[in-house]
């Protein structure tokens, strides 16, 4: 049976400038077995009405992401300090010294404790691989999955963390959906700009592109071009176009009879072991091992 080492509600009044101010808490902490060998599992999560003046001289020896519903407060880590407002947030890593607090009589923060031996690679993807303070465009999705946690973690029920396990990892998908792909208008208008360039190579992959190609249909520089590719999808130009081709290539392995040498063509690649070697990079597997392991299933 999971045990609960701290779970509930609880309300504190305190004494603010001659003011009584009433805080509610909502948290739950778990003692941890079996799942903390699970790639993530979830430490302890909760809200608080007014955040503590918190202040850790060695940093937590767990992952927190913090972040801010109503109000604001200070947070100060790696020798900087931030104004954490609503809708903003901040990850402090496993040991790292920092400290938070308000002056004001409202901030209400959510909170998450977690672990686990694929936590990092997950905040790598995020580019979370030091403290960081982030702006979260859209609340609500990250906002649901924080309380079936919370609510999870909180019951009694023998299998709920590893049902928080699974929430966690949607929980930082999410997250890194709304923190690194929809941050502002800005990079949805670069995602438009590159709207006609993507088009392009949709409909030219089969046959040879040139940077400076397309670089001409958006009017920019060769340069500018692979450094706007990188900030919308994370790769270069040519990286696109391989994984375009990859995956066309993929389609006509199980659709179509036809040798390895005309999909290869098909798909741009004038030299066929140059075509077999990129295939086998991305998809770990040849063509033709490819083909006959989908033709059999």
């Amino acid at each position: 049976m999971k045990k609960i080492l701290k779970k509930g509600k609880r309300s504190l009044s305190i004494k603010l400038s001659g003011n009584v101010v009433n805080v509610m808490n909502d948290f739950s902490y778990s003692i941890l077995s079996a799942e903390t060998q699970l790639p993530f599992y979830v430490v302890g999560i909760g809200s608080i009405d007014r955040e503590y003046h918190v202040k850790r001289d060695d940093g937590y020896p767990y992952h927190q992401i913090i972040y801010t519903v109503r109000g604001e407060g200070v947070l100060r880590v790696d020798g900087e300090e931030y104004e954490i407002k609503p809708g903003y947030g901040y990850y402090l890593p496993k040991n790292v010294p920092h400290e938070y607090f308000t002056e004001l009589d409202v901030w209400e923060n959510h909170w998450v404790v977690f672990d686990g031996y694929g936590v990092e690679d997950v905040l790598k993807l995020m580019h979370f691989e030091q403290a960081k303070v982030f702006k979260i465009s859209d609340l609500s999705v990250p906002e649901v999955l924080f309380k079936k946690m919370l609510y999870l973690l909180k019951s009694d029920y023998f299998y709920s963390g590893y049902q928080c396990s699974a929430l966690l990892y949607q929980y930082l998908l999410e997250l890194n959906r709304y923190v690194n792909l929809q941050t502002a208008a800005q990079d949805t208008n670069k995602l438009l700009q590159l709207k006609p360039v993507i088009d392009f190579i949709d409909e030219n992959y089969g046959r040879d592109i040139t940077l400076q190609e397309l670089a001409k249909i958006i009017n920019l520089s060769p340069q500018y071009l692979c450094r706007l590719f990188k900030e919308c999808y994370d790769m270069r130009p040519f990286e696109y176009i391989a994984r375009k081709r990859i995956q066309q290539a993929k389609n006509l392995l199980i659709s179509e009879n036809i040798s390895v040498n005309e999909i290869s063509s098909r798909v741009g690649y004038n030299d066929c072991s140059y075509f077999c070697a990129v295939f086998k990079k991305h998809e770990m597997l040849s063509p033709v091992e490819f083909r006959s392991f989908h033709k059999k299933a």
